[in-house]
């Protein structure tokens, strides 16, 4: 009899789920094990989007940061670039044709324009798509 109760309670339970196991918390479970407060979990942060008309949307001029080096473009179009071991480069930036990109003079790089970040580009002809976190250079807060 015992047997039978056992079998009827899994059927009913698992009947009840409808398929569906509970979905569990690693942090939480791993917390509650070591004794310590559940961390928040990080989540990947959003890529910043190329807007469809950047040369009339997006003010560029401004400071912009990655990994330690830093690229600073003035409204009267100078720039200049700081790599992380502190030489700076001097020049100009200019809009492309297509009004998404912006060429600095100093070293030929090539950059799609965001709103609040630039991604640094492998050249002119590289596409606008699939950008990565890795070529993104945050505009700094004004």
């Amino acid at each position: 009899m015992r047997k039978v109760l056992v079998a009827v309670a899994a059927i009913a339970l698992v009947a009840g789920c409808k398929g569906k196991a509970p979905a569990t918390d690693a942090g939480a479970t791993d917390a509650a094990a070591s004794g310590g407060a559940v961390a928040a979990s990080a989540a990947p942060a959003a890529l910043p989007t190329l807007p469809a008309d950047p040369k009339a949307t997006v003010t560029v001029a401004g400071s912009y940061a990655s990994a330690g080096a830093t690229l600073k473009l003035g409204a009267d179009n100078s720039a200049e670039l700081t790599d992380a071991a502190g030489k700076a480069t001097k020049g100009k930036w200019a809009w492309y044709s297509d009004g998404k990109r912006i060429l600095l003079t100093a070293d030929k790089s090539v950059w799609a324009v965001a709103d609040g970040a630039l991604y640094k580009l492998a050249g002119k002809d590289a596409p606008l798509t699939g950008m990565t976190a890795d070529q993104v250079w945050a505009k700094a807060a004004q």
